[in-house]
């Protein structure tokens, strides 16, 4: 039964569960160190929205006389900013994960990259609050913006205040989105054009009346409606389309029922939508994390993927992909390994190599271990996961075997054929199984191969005999003798 033997290996149940385990730890601590490399960097990259936040704070002071505590608050948080994200990033430094080229099959291996992960959650967890703390000061900079409004059209006649009006809004706002610059510009539009009348030197602020500065006042709420908020094309069109209803209104008491509906209903409107765009962004960046983490374990280059919804849909077919190609890679890995150490264990020295590339495209891998004298057991290892093994003849030429090493190939056939029963019962001590018997050959003449040991990347120091048929022949019939003599 000794002659070549093809085979498909596989983990057993708990093997391939700590496996797939210690791969699921040291993905999600990728992920991890990803996450939290991009909070530092937006940490760290926030000196200057603190100078626009103080210089918002400052000009809210000359007008209401308030905000010096919160000036305050902004330097502690920034001196602490600075602090805590320098020990986080030295921290996770100490603590990065790597990518495993083979996994340890042991319930300590698995519980090790289990520690590993917890610590990685901790870091991440210290840069979340750090950022949660940032958000809650800078939360103040729409109610500041508001105010600093408000005193504008307190202090302001109609005719200043719009272009005043105009002026802070490009002062406040031209880093946001297209959205909010499209909406102020067509509610800019909406009040030129509806206080396009002429306004001579002798027109006082207080010509304007309560009715126009409210309608002022209700513009300006639906402006901040776009603060921070990248909205969809339905919303910002009612946004315009509730400007211009507000426009046309004539009557003050209709301007109180106007905010009290529609502004309250596109303000919910908004909260509803953020909160669920939120769900979804978060569920994004941990899919784009782990994507990150899948490509990295897979030394293959990432794509990058905008926040939408057929992004989502890619994100998870990837993931999907990767992790079985991941595993299976990983399961092989180990298979082999497990291979080279029963031989090892059993004796058999290896003394040579090769990776063999087919027309089809193909990829092999060869291993060369000795068995007797002249005698090697050549290990191929294909892409596809097949083991196989057989015995040939050492030589540095590529030849037909004669009849003399036909017949002592066989009978080192014959002799493989219980090693190999105790190379397998090794191999399942490992946690590996046969999963698919290809083929297992009988010991037989038409077998016998002479292995050119040239083509191989011989390792260093390693013992190569070449012996003639002849001698070893003599070789054999003496230990025959021997034994009868014993």
């Amino acid at each position: 039964m000794s002659g070549p033997k093809i085979s498909v290996y596989s983990l057993t149940g708990h093997a391939r569960a700590i496996v797939m385990g210690q791969i699921r730890c040291e993905q999600q601590s990728l992920a991890c160190a990803e996450q939290t490399r991009e909070i530092l960097h937006g940490l760290q990259t926030f000196s200057g929205d603190f100078e626009r936040e103080v210089a918002n704070i400052q000009l809210l002071m000359r007008r209401t006389a308030e905000g010096a505590d919160q000036i305050e608050k902004l330097r502690q948080l920034k001196e602490k900013l600075s602090k805590e994200a320098t020990a986080i990033q030295e921290e996770l430094k100490n603590h990065m994960p790597h990518a495993s080229q083979k996994y340890r099959i042991s319930e300590e291996a698995y519980a090790e990259k289990q520690a590993e992960l917890k610590i990685l959650q901790a870091i991440r967890k210290r840069a979340e609050t750090l950022q949660g703390e940032l958000n809650a000061v800078f939360s103040q900079d729409k109610k500041n913006t508001l105010n600093i409004q408000a005193s504008i059209l307190n202090d302001l006649g109609m005719a200043e205040g719009v272009e005043k009006e105009t002026q802070t809004l490009d002062f406040m706002m031209r880093d946001k989105t297209q959205n909010i610059e499209r909406i102020q510009a067509s509610i800019i539009d909406d009040i030129s054009g509806i206080y396009s009348f002429d306004l001579s030197e002798e027109v006082q602020v207080e010509q304007v009346t309560s009715l126009e500065n409210k309608k002022a006042d209700l513009s300006l709420k639906l402006v901040s409606l776009l603060n921070d908020n990248v909205l969809p094309d339905n919303i910002v069109v009612e946004i315009q389309q509730a400007e211009k209803y507000l426009q046309k209104i004539s009557n003050i008491q209709y301007l109180s029922t106007f905010e009290a509906v529609t502004l309250s209903r596109l303000k919910q409107r908004i909260a509803d939508y953020n909160e669920e765009r939120n769900k979804y962004k978060k569920e994004f960046d941990n899919l784009r994390a782990r994507y990150k983490a899948l490509c990295n374990m897979e030394e293959e280059i990432a794509k990058e993927y905008d926040f939408t919804e057929e992004s989502l849909n890619i994100l998870n077919t990837e993931i999907i992909r990767l992790e079985h190609s991941l595993i299976k890679q990983r399961e092989q890995e180990y298979i082999n390994e497990c291979v080279n150490e029963v031989m090892t264990e059993m004796g058999y020295d290896l003394i040579g190599e090769r990776s063999v590339k087919k027309r089809s495209g193909k990829r092999f891998k060869n291993e060369l271990f000795t068995f007797h004298e002249g005698t090697a057991v050549n290990v191929t290892y294909s892409s596809e996961g097949q083991i196989s093994m057989e015995l040939g003849r050492i030589s540095r030429e590529d030849r037909i075997p004669n009849s003399e090493e036909c017949e002592m190939l066989t009978r080192d056939m014959e002799s493989f054929c219980s090693e190999f029963t105790e190379f397998e019962n090794r191999l399942r001590a490992k946690g590996v199984v046969v999963n698919n018997r290809i083929a297992l050959y009988p010991p037989s003449a038409e077998y016998a191969a002479i292995i050119n040991v040239s083509d191989y990347d011989v390792v260093e120091g390693a013992q190569i005999t070449e012996i003639k048929s002849v001698e070893r022949k003599k070789k054999i019939v003496e230990k025959k003798v021997i034994r009868r003599n014993e």
